[in-house]
């Protein structure tokens, strides 16, 4: 491989399968590769539409302003709504959004605009019983001015489903770093008790989820009594039903730890994604 002087620009370079050293895509440097500086949207495209759209669209403005981010560049949610029909129809996807901080620099940014990148997959059924869970007690959700917002350094996630995979389980619960559950390894959780639904509050460094706060909602509009708050594990396991939000929908929680829960559908909750 043969190399120029430079001054102040980054080659990027990477091992071929060969082992030689080759030029790597001047599209790698970018500061989402290099701190996780940015953000991101999981969103269902159904029938057409974006699942919560406006919801998605709100989080994402509120989560750039928080990290200081410029929205201004910013593609429509709606145009890309109506790339997605005009490309694809009406068939299920999945759709991430990254939206990151532009520039490179170190950690010091060179500039606050956004930059893209929209991946698209076919949407596949989530799984709506998950049969064993467990509270992680080596990994904590960290709190942080932004730890509501779904950032694209999503470390804690990932060793806590290494962990998860490792001990055979199907779903991991997360605290906080002052003992209060939080949430799921992939979504926002939720359990009802003699009619009442409880859920972590932000103040618990659980991520804002779209499916949370359109089911939070979706309940208080038909008058169903819905508590948020700093629960225990002790609180947790005195439910009659647990189960996880995310876009794609709802999970319930069969057994976590040794106690085991009804895992029955609750209309009120499904309606919400039909």
């Amino acid at each position: 491989m043969n190399t120029q002087p430079f001054d102040n620009d980054t080659i990027l370079i990477h091992p071929s399968p060969q082992g030689a050293f080759i030029h790597a895509p001047s599209e790698l440097a970018n500061r989402a590769a290099y701190f996780g500086d940015g953000l991101f949207e999981t969103m269902l495209f159904i029938n057409g539409k974006i699942r919560f759209r406006q919801a998605h669209r709100a989080r994402l403005k509120e989560g750039l302003q928080q990290l200081k981010i410029s929205d201004e560049k910013l593609t429509s949610i709606v145009a890309l709504e109506r790339f997605l029909g005009e490309q694809f129809g009406g068939a299920p996807l999945r759709v991430r959004w990254n939206v990151y901080r532009g520039g490179l620099g170190k950690y010091t940014p060179q500039n606050h605009e956004a930059r893209e990148l929209i991946l698209i997959q076919k949407a596949t059924p989530s799984q709506t019983i998950k049969r064993t869970a467990y509270i992680s007690t080596e990994i904590t959700v960290p709190k942080s001015p932004w730890s509501h917002c779904k950032t694209l350094n999503a470390l804690t996630y990932v060793m806590a489903n290494i962990e998860r995979h490792e001990q055979g389980m199907d779903e991991v619960i997360l605290k906080d770093s002052s003992d209060y559950i939080s949430e799921s390894g992939i979504a926002n959780l939720f359990w009802m008790k003699e009619s009442t639904f409880y859920t972590p509050s932000l103040s618990c460094s659980c991520i804002a989820g779209v499916a949370r706060g359109a089911l939070l909602k979706h309940l208080m509009q038909q008058g169903i009594s819905v508590m948020e708050g700093k629960f225990t594990k002790d609180d947790l396991l005195s439910a009659d039903q647990v189960f996880t939000t995310n876009v794609s929908g709802i999970a319930y929680l069969q057994k976590i730890e040794n106690k085991e829960f009804d895992t029955h559908s609750i209309e009120i909750v499904e309606s919400l994604f039909n």
